[in-house]
C-alpha cells in the first residue's frame, strides 16, 4: 500500500488526471447501471413543496386542509413540509400544476441517482433538466462548519456526516481527492441535462483549470460556451501578489439547441441615482471606484 502511495506521490496531478476522470466515469456508469435493477435509489428526504412563482397562493392555501394528513409541519404559515410522494401527488392534482419544486437535503450524488431512476410517483428526469447550477467546494482547505462566537465562549454545531463532507473543504489526497469526488457528479449532471440544457459550474482559482479539463472530457470541448468572470470585490490587499477579486463560472451546453435568454435588465432610476454620482459632459452618469486596498 505504501508503494502505491509513493508512486502516486511521485506523479503530478496533471499525470493523474486522466485516470481520475476514467475512474469517475466508471463510477457514474455503475450508478446508471444500478438504476435498471430492482433495488434502485430513492429519495429518502423530506421535500419542501412550494407553488411555482406564477401560481395562485390563495388556491394553494385553500387545499392545505385537504392534505393535512400528509403534512408534517408548516413553515411561515404558508409552505407545508411534505415527506411522501402521495401528498405531493394530491397537491399536484388539486392545483393543476404538473410540478412542484423540491428541496433535497443530502449527498447530491445519491439525489441525482434517485432523480435519474424515478419511481412510481415521479418519472425519471434523465435528459429532462434544462438548467443546472452547481456551487461545489473550491478545494480551499477551509472548514465551513457552523461556529458561533459568544461572550462566554465559542459554540460549535456538531455536524452530521453529510455536513462533514459538504462543509469541510479538505481532502485526504488533496486536489486529486477533490477531483475524484466531483467527476462522477458532473457525469450524472450530464445525464440529467436535456438537449437544450445548460450547466453552470461556480469555481475559483484553486481548481477551476482542472475541472475545465475534466468537463471538456465529459461534455466535449465543443460544448464549452463561456468562462464567466464574476468580480466579487473591487480591491483586495494581498501583499505578495495581485489581489484575488473574482470567481469563475464555466458554462457548458448539452446539445446544439440549447436555451439562452439574452440578459438585458436596466437599472432602476433609484439605483442609478444612489450608485452613479458623477456625470460626464454628455449627461451620462458614472461612478469612481478605488483600485487601492488597505495595506
Amino acid at each position: 500500500m505504501s508503494s502505491t502511495n509513493e508512486t502516486r506521490g511521485s506523479r503530478s496531478l496533471l499525470e493523474r488526471l486522466p485516470e481520475i476522470v476514467r475512474a469517475g466515469k466508471r463510477q457514474a456508469e455503475q450508478i446508471l447501471e444500478s438504476l435498471e435493477g430492482k433495488t434502485r435509489i430513492g429519495l429518502q428526504t423530506r421535500e419542501l413543496v412550494t407553488p411555482a412563482r406564477d401560481s395562485n397562493w390563495q388556491e394553494f392555501a385553500s387545499i392545505k386542509a385537504a392534505t393535512k394528513s400528509h403534512t408534517s409541519a408548516t413553515l411561515a404559515g404558508e409552505m407545508p413540509l411534505v415527506n411522501d410522494a402521495t401528498a405531493q401527488g394530491e397537491l399536484t392534482g388539486k392545483t393543476g400544476h404538473g410540478w412542484f419544486n423540491r428541496l433535497i437535503y443530502g449527498d447530491n450524488l445519491l439525489a441525482m441517482a434517485a432523480l435519474l431512476a424515478g419511481d412510481e410517483h415521479t418519472p425519471s428526469l434523465r435528459g429532462k433538466v434544462d438548467l443546472q447550477y452547481v456551487d461545489p467546494p473550491f478545494d480551499s482547505k477551509a472548514d465551513y462548519r457552523t461556529k458561533i462566537t459568544l461572550p462566554g465562549g465559542d459554540v460549535e454545531q456538531k455536524p452530521t456526516v453529510i455536513e462533514q463532507f459538504a462543509y469541510s473543504d479538505t481532502w485526504a489526497d488533496g486536489t486529486a481527492s477533490y477531483l475524484a469526488m466531483i467527476v462522477p457528479r458532473l457525469c450524472l449532471m450530464r445525464e440529467l441535462a436535456s438537449e437544450q440544457g445548460s450547466i453552470y459550474i461556480h469555481l475559483d482559482w484553486h481548481v477551476g483549470h482542472y475541472v475545465k479539463i475534466a468537463m471538456d472530457e465529459i461534455f466535449g470541448r465543443d460544448k464549452f460556451l463561456n468562462e464567466i468572470v464574476w468580480k466579487r470585490i473591487y480591491s483586495h490587499s494581498d501583499a505578495d501578489r495581485f489581489g484575488i477579486v473574482h470567481d469563475v463560472l464555466l458554462l457548458y451546453g448539452k446539445g446544439k439547441d440549447r436555451i439562452f435568454n439574452r440578459q438585458f435588465r436596466p437599472h432602476s432610476e433609484d439605483y442609478i441615482d444612489s450608485h452613479y454620482g458623477q456625470t460626464d459632459p454628455d449627461g451620462r452618469k458614472f461612478r469612481l471606484v478605488t483600485l487601492s486596498a488597505a495595506g
